[in-house]
């Protein structure tokens, strides 16, 4: 067999379902417009190398059509033109779900080993309350209210806090931009903002680091909320607190809103007579959140008019915009100083004891932490403290 006949449409699948955007494609592979043309047969040798590029089993490419890869929990997303996921989950977001669901099963079992079988209060603690009962709830669990997030100085403490607060109370909190340790593998923002794993005993959120921090934190709200809400699930792509179809992540994010910016304090603390841009910064500042979610709180809580709002709401966004280009810092950040949130303290700790102690296997541990050296264990259980 010198070649295989694949149909346009599975090498469009291919192609998406990679993440490479069609450039990549063109410029790997010379042939790409005559294959979608099918004006010629790609040859065996030409499909092992495209597999390889775009991370798709060789298999794939006999079957007739594309495939249709189910997510493993749950999907909230709303299905529209502005979030380009229409023809089914990315490798990336499958394998980040996969690799979540394997640590946390794994820490299941060492919670069971190490105490026996023993249910979180908290989760699928909301049932039927209301958004401001639950948005109460969490705040408390979290101690988060507005006068404690007050002695935290800036968007990193928070998101610091918040992840520590959860796995505080028996939580687990990933923070990635990518899969695993591969930069070459990038989550893409557009396709999905987080995801929850329920369970009784080890609920497990992640987050879409390619967000910006503040949008990180409410993000951290809306998958708590899941959580209280007794839910797994994958979270909207895009902007967070518009376009959804979901009454699950319409819900969330109203909780996940009523815990950042309080309706009852921010009636009290809003001055309508000052100039609004210097205002949303001010509230910003106290509530430790974007400007965007304070602005949208004004409205909910009447304190704007509706008359314009959008308007007003995509020059905030444009004006954040801008300022991010003129603040933004390039460079990477230290790899182990990362792994934390990458990986989850209360997570990183458990392994490494539990490696240590000689019950879970080396093997294990590398690739539950997703490193490819025994090295990288040493070097990252001596940065990270094993305490």
């Amino acid at each position: 067999m010198d070649g295989i006949a694949v149909s346009a449409p599975l090498l469009t699948w291919v192609q998406h379902r990679s993440g490479r955007s069609e450039q990549e494609i063109r410029n790997q592979f010379g042939g790409w417009e005559d294959w979608l043309k099918t004006e010629r047969i790609p040859s065996l040798k030409e499909l092992e190398k495209l597999a390889t590029f775009t991370r798709v089993p060789f298999g794939y490419f006999f079957l007739p059509e594309p495939p249709v890869e189910e997510l493993p929990i749950p999907d909230f997303r709303s299905r529209n033109t502005a979030n380009d996921y229409e023809l089914g989950a990315s490798s990336e977001l499958l394998d980040t779900i996969y690799i979540s669901q394997r640590r946390q099963a794994w820490y299941e079992d060492y919670l069971q080993d190490l105490n026996g079988y023993t249910p979180l209060p908290f989760v699928g603690s909301a049932g039927d309350l209301s958004v401001e009962e639950t948005a109460r709830t969490i705040t408390a669990a979290l101690n988060y209210e507005v006068n404690t997030r007050a002695k935290l100085s800036n968007s990193d403490a928070v998101r610091h806090y918040l992840t520590d607060q959860f796995e505080k109370l028996g939580g687990l909190v990933m923070i990635n931009s990518m899969v695993g340790n591969n930069t070459q593998r990038p989550l893409n923002l557009k396709e999905f903002r987080g995801f929850s794993l329920h369970s009784a005993t080890a609920p497990l959120v992640f987050i879409n680091a390619q967000d910006t921090k503040n949008g990180q934190i409410f993000s951290l709200l809306h998958e708590f909320a899941h959580i209280w809400r007794g839910e797994s699930g994958v979270s909207q792509g895009g902007e967070p607190l518009r376009s959804r179809d979901s009454d699950s992540e319409r819900w969330c994010d109203s909780v996940a809103a009523e815990i950042a910016v309080p309706a009852t304090d921010v009636k009290r603390t809003f001055n309508p007579k000052d100039d609004l841009t210097g205002e949303l910064e001010r509230l910003a500042r106290r509530y430790k959140c974007s400007t965007l979610v304070v602005l949208l709180r004004l409205r909910d809580c009447a304190l704007l008019s509706e008359d314009g709002f959008w308007e007003r709401y995509d020059h905030e966004a444009k004006r954040l915009l801008r300022l991010m280009a003129s603040t933004s810092k390039a460079g990477g950040g230290d790899f182990y100083n990362s792994q934390p949130f990458r990986i989850g303290r209360k997570l990183s700790h458990a392994i490494i004891r539990d490696t240590q102690a000689g019950r879970t296997s080396m093997t294990e541990a590398l690739r539950l932490l997703q490193f490819g050296r025994i090295s990288m264990f040493d070097a990252y259980t001596e940065r990270l403290g094993n305490t």
